[in-house]
């Protein structure tokens, strides 16, 4: 089951990117005080939309809502609609979608559990190393680099669950993007569940993946006239896909129970 199979509702916009480099050098910040474009994890619906406003007030921002498929055994059911993503979307290269962010829920508030970012045809663009300089000044030193030189991040004092054993660097695209054909939520939390089954897997992984940290990555090209970057809450993430699952498990019971109890025994 996927909630996020299904398309969200989109609409244009007019916007200009600008990247912003700061000079001065940060203290690394917590998890809770990271931000992508003003959009922070744990954010509600109505603090997105005023934070995606703030960065485009001309930009056109959209809701998907998803459901579950599940059957009783005989009939086809399908779960009360939820806020699963938004994102605001540009006129630039062509209906741009610069920030997507995914939503807890529906058990409990929805809170911002990702982020992604996909900034592209920035004008006069900076080096790549002016755009590290500018990561470092506003969340301080990296956690580590990739192999091709560009950052990450991943939040103090909880597990992490993306890092390899041998010290690798993330796989970022084991989780979701902006753009389309990459992982989705329960995608990404199926693989971690994969890995935790195999002895010696290849990342390090707690027992209780609801632990895992928070991570945040950034890349470009260079000169960066284009850069992506995912900021992701992966325990929340895998809290989330299980509760939605044990929603869907409980409405399936209830139907079948009520199948059963309408059950009438056929004329002999």
């Amino acid at each position: 089951m996927n909630p996020d199979a299904f398309a969200p509702i989109s609409s244009r916009a007019t916007a200009a990117a600008v990247l912003v480099l700061c000079t001065a050098a940060s203290p690394s910040l917590a998890a809770p005080d990271w931000d992508m474009a003003g959009v922070k994890l744990g954010m509600t619906e109505a603090e997105v939309k005023a934070a995606l406003v703030a960065y485009d007030p001309k930009g056109k921002i959209s809701a998907s809502n998803s459901s579950y498929n599940y059957s009783d055994g005989l009939n086809s059911h399908r779960t009360p609609a939820f806020l699963s993503s938004m994102e605001i979307r540009v006129v630039r290269l062509a209906q741009w979608t610069p920030i997507k962010v995914w939503f807890s829920g529906p058990d409990g508030p929805a809170r911002v559990i990702a982020i992604a970012r996909n900034e592209g045809n920035l004008p006069n663009p900076v080096t790549r190393g002016q755009f590290l300089q500018s990561l470092q000044a506003k969340y301080g030193p990296p956690t580590a680099q990739w192999s091709n030189g560009m950052p990450y991040w991943e939040a103090n004092g909880k597990p992490s669950c993306v890092r390899t054993r041998s010290g690798g660097q993330v796989n970022f695209g084991e989780f979701p993007q902006v753009t389309s054909g990459h992982k989705t939520l329960d995608q990404a939390v199926g693989l971690l569940e994969a890995q935790q089954q195999q002895p010696g897997g290849f990342y390090t992984l707690p027992a209780d993946l609801t632990s895992c940290g928070t991570f945040m990555y950034y890349t470009a090209v260079d000169p960066v006239s284009l850069y992506t970057g995912g900021m992701y809450d992966v325990g929340a993430i895998v809290a989330t896909q299980r509760a939605r699952q044990a929603w869907v498990d409980k409405l399936r019971s209830e139907a079948v129970r009520k199948r059963e109890g309408q059950g009438q025994a056929p004329r002999l």
